[in-house]
């Protein structure tokens, strides 16, 4: 069957208007397009920028994009729009985007530099990222530099205890090639207070870094005991929506559950932290369920290690399961649990619950778990979409 069209005036006249209102809505990139093919391009010159500031260093996580601007220009120095540019990493790792491959009327292109996932580079051999932007079909090129480095560890440390507790661990990642911090807060003044504390103390050291170029949008946080807790609190608040900056959360013996110990420590410290760890405080009946995926945020992922014979958190207190994070367990010390140091206080000093900060074989692991991947805590309301 052969189908006829036949064209009368008035839609020959509405094809002709169509076809010049696209003519004069695309005026100016034609124009600048035919300006820029007649254009000897051996006199242009190009250039890149970071639009973030002048960096050095970019921390290898996915949410720390590099933003870049590469601007065309002419002999005399005026911007040359509808420019063909090519933006290419010639050396290192990650990803780049770009909205367009043609300069604006500004005789700019943007485009935005993905690094790649923390585990995928050696901490110990910082890897070179060298992104070429050139003009295309010439050999005029422009390049940008700066060094991928791993996410910085942030330790926060328990109750009566100050970041001095993490000094061999620290140690031994900074050995490894990772940049530790420590934050220091009162602990007695309960979780809330020191999650608002953890809270200044990233923003700022974020800010620290970049006035030294380093670019860092993430953190991963490794927490003993009470610290914990205060990861935990800061990361489901509604605070924690306006920063997103932590990437990895590594739990050492937390009582995530509270601890029973709690309840005879009240008669040697009477303070706000050691209420907060009592089980049945409101920190656990209700304040964490009300919270972001119930207390644990699904957009973090979790390591939780455990220290065998803790004094003062339970395996079952411990444990993260109902998110779906295992548990691991590392023998530190003998069991020294007796009836006597739980009656006259001495439980207290806990070498188990402590010991886990000074294993070689706990540290070996927390190593490890900042070289691969972790796995993201169940999405209890399937709200939030969890990274690939």
């Amino acid at each position: 069957m052969i189908f006829v069209f036949k064209l009368n005036k008035s839609k020959i006249v509405f094809i002709l208007l169509f076809l010049f209102l696209i003519i004069i809505a695309n005026f100016n990139f034609l124009y600048n397009r035919f300006v820029y093919l007649m254009y000897d391009k051996s006199s242009l010159k190009i250039h890149s920028h970071f639009l973030n500031c002048q960096i050095n260093t970019v921390v290898s996580e996915p949410s720390n994009k590099v933003y870049i601007k590469t601007v065309v220009k002419n002999s005399n120095g005026k911007v040359m729009p509808g420019a063909k540019v090519e933006i290419t990493i010639e050396e290192g790792l990650g990803e780049i985007l770009t909205l367009s491959r043609t300069t604006n009327k500004y005789g700019e292109l943007l485009s935005v530099y993905i690094p790649p996932e923390s585990h995928e580079i050696n901490p110990l051999n910082p890897l070179i990222v060298t992104i070429k932007s050139k003009i295309k079909d010439t050999d005029i090129y422009s390049s940008l530099s700066f060094k991928l480095i791993p996410v910085p560890v942030v330790f926060v440390h328990g109750y009566q205890e100050s970041s001095m507790v993490f000094d061999n661990m620290n140690e031994f990642l900074v050995s490894k090639g990772f940049t530790t911090l420590s934050v220091d807060f009162d602990s007695t003044k309960g979780v809330v207070f020191a999650s608002n504390e953890l809270k200044k103390f990233l923003k700022e050291k974020k800010s620290e870094f970049l006035k030294e170029g380093i670019l860092v949008n993430k953190f991963t946080l490794i927490s003993h005991s009470l610290g914990g807790l205060v990861s935990r609190y800061y990361t489901s608040s509604e605070d924690y929506l306006e920063h997103e900056n932590v990437y990895k959360m590594i739990f050492l013996s937390v009582p995530h559950s509270g601890s029973h110990i709690a309840s005879i420590g009240k008669n040697y410290f009477n303070d706000r932290s050691i209420k907060d760890l009592v089980p049945d405080s409101p920190l656990f009946s209700t304040t964490f369920s009300n919270m972001i995926n119930e207390g644990l945020n699904s957009s973090i992922q979790v390591g939780n290690i455990y220290s065998q014979y803790d004094e003062v958190v339970t395996l079952e207190s411990a444990a993260l399961d109902e998110w779906n994070i295992k548990t691991e367990i590392f023998s530190v010390e003998e069991n020294k649990f007796t009836m006597d140091n739980l009656l006259d206080g001495s439980i207290l000093e806990a070498p188990n619950h402590k010991g886990i900060l000074n294993n070689k074989k706990v540290f070996e692991r927390i190593h490890q778990m900042l070289k691969e991947k972790l796995d993201y805590p169940v999405d209890k309301k399937k709200e939030i979409l969890r990274p690939f």
